[in-house]
């Protein structure tokens, strides 16, 4: 998979925007937005990002030697992509640590999220390249947690809806208010829509701080 340059122009204007915006769009087509869930946090900074999903998936399970998959999905992960981790509600063990994240760095990825653990925290917090996790845990995986299958369609924890489903090449754009995941078959529709409603919404702020009322801007603009 590689990102065109069309991949990342469009990751571009979603960024920009924020993830506020793109779910705002999703409920004007009548969607319900998909935001990843709410426990989800930055380790570190919180750091705005835009990328094609690069997706891996695993299970709890108890085995010896070392997580090959896991190494092979990290050594195929080209430049450019969000690496979003489906842990399948692991407990308590993380799907990696500096070791890996410094792999995934070197390789140009543009960002992590994990619906599961990390360590070396310390460490992610100060690497340039943003993580987003569900908890924080000095256990590693090895032994208790390996990875299934890479870029495959996997399952992860939503906020307005139980599970999410995402697929390799779907679009996920993460900054200060969450996480939010668009198909790949509505990310041409939503990215259009997005730029339209960031310039109106632009507009609707300058008006409102120079005083318009508020009913005024909503009978302009559509929408607040």
């Amino acid at each position: 998979m590689q990102t065109s340059p069309e991949a990342v122009s469009t990751a571009a204007a979603l960024k920009a925007a924020g993830t506020a915006v793109i779910a705002d769009v999703f409920d004007s087509l009548q969607r319900t937005p998909p935001v990843l869930d709410n426990t989800l946090r930055p380790v570190g900074a919180a750091v705005a990002f835009a990328g094609p999903a690069y997706t891996i998936t695993g299970e709890s399970a108890h085995f010896t030697g070392g997580d090959r998959l896991k190494l092979e999905a990290i050594d195929k992960m080209p430049a450019g992509v969000v690496a979003v981790w489906a842990s399948m509600d692991a407990k308590g063990v993380c799907c990696f640590g500096d070791l890996l994240a410094s792999a995934m760095r070197a390789r140009g990825c543009t960002a992590a999220v994990v619906d599961g653990g990390v360590r070396d925290t310390a460490f992610l917090a100060e690497l340039a390249m943003p993580v987003v996790a569900r908890y924080q845990t000095p256990a590693q995986g090895v032994g208790r947690w390996r990875v299934t299958a890479s870029q495959v369609e996997v399952r992860v924890r939503g906020a307005l809806e139980e599970w999410l489903t995402v697929q390799p090449g779907d679009v996920v754009v993460g900054d200060a208010d969450g996480q939010i995941v668009i198909p790949r078959l509505l990310v041409e529709e939503v990215t259009a829509r997005v730029i339209e409603w960031s310039r109106a919404e632009t507009g609707a702020r300058a008006e409102i701080l120079a005083g318009l009322p508020l009913l005024k801007a909503l009978e302009k603009y559509g929408h607040l």
